[in-house]
This record gives C-alpha cells, structure tokens and sequence, in this order.
C-alpha cells in the first residue's frame, strides 16, 4: 500500500514539474493591495499560490489536531478515573456494599 502512496506522490510531483515548464516563459501583471507587479514569472506566482494554501491547510488540520488530542486526553483522564472506581469496588467485600436506599410503594386507593 505505501509503494502505491510513493507512486501516486512522485506521479503527481511529474505532473506538476511538467506544468511548470510549458508556463517557464509566461509572464503575469499583479494587482495586490494597491501594489502593481509587473512581468513576474508565471510558475513563481503558482508556486508561492500553492505555498500559501498549504501553509494555511496546515493551520487549519494542526487546530483540529490538537483539539483531538485534547478531547483524547479528557477521555483518557475520565478512563483511568473510572478504572480506579472499578477496582475499588471489585476489592469491597459484601458487607462493606452499601445498601440502595429503598422506597416503599404506596398502593392507590380504589376510589369510589
């Protein structure tokens, strides 16, 4: 399964050197935030394009990561609580149970 990973990687990685090189001689005008670049190079701009939307997608999976763990280590915390319970309670002997508190029922009255 991971030589299939490795392939479709380095296949992917072809396809994007190839898309390069049929842009090397592209040039682009950008208009960013009242800045005018002129003649920069085709390939650079979808380079630093695809730079930042993966920066950005890190971000956005490394919050949603560390809110996993977080809720993994609450979860864990309450297991090892409830762990503790449960040994104590298999360590009681019979007469240390303590016993449920009862209720007596109280039968209606047949009504006339």
């Amino acid at each position: 399964m991971r030589v299939i990973g490795i392939f479709i990687w380095i296949t992917l990685g072809a396809v994007v050197l190839w898309f390069f090189t049929l842009n090397l001689n592209q040039y682009v005008t950008i208009y960013l935030f009242n800045h005018v670049y002129e003649n920069v190079n085709l390939v650079t701009v979808i380079f630093i394009s695809l730079f930042i939307g993966v920066i950005i997608g890190a971000l956005l999976l490394s919050s949603q990561m560390v809110k996993s763990k977080t809720e993994t280590a609450a979860i864990k915390k309450q297991n090892k609580k409830l762990h503790k319970e449960l040994e104590g309670l298999r360590n009681l002997s019979i007469d240390e149970i303590p016993e449920p508190e009862t209720q007596t029922m109280i039968k209606p009255t047949d009504a006339v």
